[in-house]
């Protein structure tokens, strides 16, 4: 790794010194996966090993979140998070450290942030004479469900409204093991999710004329909700309207009193979430009058967008490129339509949130986030640890101190 690898006792050195290590925090973790708003064990876990580190922490959120600090002398706040909850997936992938928890599995990556952030703080924490200030070391609970655990910390008063920065990661197949993807700007997408509860008249199914069927407004309110995307937008403008979700009924010959769906919509536009929620409300209502039905719609609290500083992003790709070499930081010239809590820090701190590459060198694809096939090349941990090092050093080193551990 370029500059990185020069000179006994470098940063890239280190990361070579930790990396076991990480790669079985990484293993327990995803063996041992929580689903939102339960992940009482991880964040156990991962207090302990801040203990061992000796990194002062504190539990949040009904102890499912930990954030450590660690104090350097005077210099600027740094916040570096990860997110740690599951997905009720059942795992396929064969993998040795398969989840040991029924119906949980560690599908979008959380057990890399958190493995990534955990050796950070390590190697951070073994090279303070390279940098002088105040990290936060953010261990997130609940970005899988809306309205995420980033609005309850900053809401709690747990997130430092005074830090300089903010800085993150995900995994993603898009780019190769040993790169990162960096967006200017709006990245990931705005989501707004919604819930719809239709109401009939149940029945005998030999006896439709009797009922008022929900499954049939139901079925047909799922392709009237996309003229919303294709028809009463740009097609200039970038949105999706996904149903994730349809239940109805217990019996084959039974028509149900109620069916219900829950789906979201992501767009790169806050102000667009606002304008199509009150069009789905509007749209709704009438599609399911005209089937004699009643309906409800409620929403979850949306994200927005995940808005990457300018300045961040040029000052984070030099200091990058100088540990791992300029082509393996990619810039991202389309933003995803993925969604990620982290954009409410971005609303109160300047942040930067980057793609960890996780795809296997020479591999086209692999199964992607959220498949019960998901398995991330073990190799992004040293990056993600790189990554998070090469932010820190730029923004708090000492003048002239690089990711390479040596002065220029």
């Amino acid at each position: 790794m370029s500059k990185a690898s020069a000179g006994p006792g470098s940063i890239s050195d280190i990361i070579n010194s930790v990396i076991d290590d990480v790669v079985e925090i990484r293993r327990h973790i995803h063996q041992n996966p929580e689903v939102s708003g339960v992940e009482f064990k991880t964040a156990s876990f991962i207090a302990d090993r801040l203990s061992v580190l000796g990194i002062p922490h504190k539990f949040h959120i009904n102890r499912t979140a930990v954030i450590g600090t660690l104090q350097n002398g005077k210099g600027p706040i740094v916040v570096l998070r990860a997110d740690i909850d599951a997905l009720p997936i059942v795992e396929d992938t064969g993998l040795p450290f398969s989840s040991v928890n029924a119906g949980v599995m560690h599908a979008c990556g959380h057990d890399m942030h958190a493995a990534c952030l955990l050796g950070a703080a390590e190697v951070l924490d073994k090279i303070k004479g390279l940098w002088k200030g105040t990290l936060v070391f953010l261990f997130q609970p609940q970005e899988e469900t809306e309205p995420g655990g980033a609005s309850v910390l900053i809401e709690s008063g747990a997130f430092p409204l005074n830090s300089d920065s903010v800085f993150g990661l995900h995994v993603n197949a898009d780019h190769e093991c040993g790169t990162v993807g960096v967006k200017k700007g709006i990245d990931y997408a705005g989501v707004l999710a919604f819930d719809i509860l239709v109401t009939g008249i149940g029945g005998h199914g030999g006896t439709p004329e009797a009922a008022v069927d929900p499954v049939i407004c139901i079925s047909n309110l799922v392709m009237q909700m996309q003229i919303l995307i294709s028809r009463e937008k740009s097609p200039f403008f970038p949105a999706v309207l996904t149903v994730g979700s349809i239940h109805a009924g217990t019996r084959r010959n039974i028509i149900p009193e109620t069916a219900s769906m829950s789906g979201t919509i992501r767009c790169h536009s806050s102000d667009y979430l606002r304008d199509i929620q009150k069009r789905l409300s509007e749209l709704v209502v009438s599609s399911c009058g005209s089937f004699r039905c009643k309906a409800e719609v409620t929403y979850e609290k949306p994200y927005p967008p995940v808005n990457n500083n300018s300045d961040l992003c040029d000052r984070f790709t030099k200091a990058f490129s100088e540990f791992a070499g300029k082509e393996n930081c990619i810039e991202r010239p389309l933003p995803t339509m993925y969604a990620e809590d982290f954009s409410y820090y971005q609303e109160k701190v300047r942040g930067l949130y980057v793609h960890l590459g996780v795809r296997p060198k020479k591999k086209k694809s692999i199964p992607a986030l959220h498949s019960p096939h998901f398995s991330p090349d073990e190799g992004a941990l040293a990056t993600g640890i790189a990554c998070h090092v090469s932010f820190v050093l730029e923004m708090m080193g000492k003048k002239g101190v690089h990711a390479g551990g040596s002065k220029e």
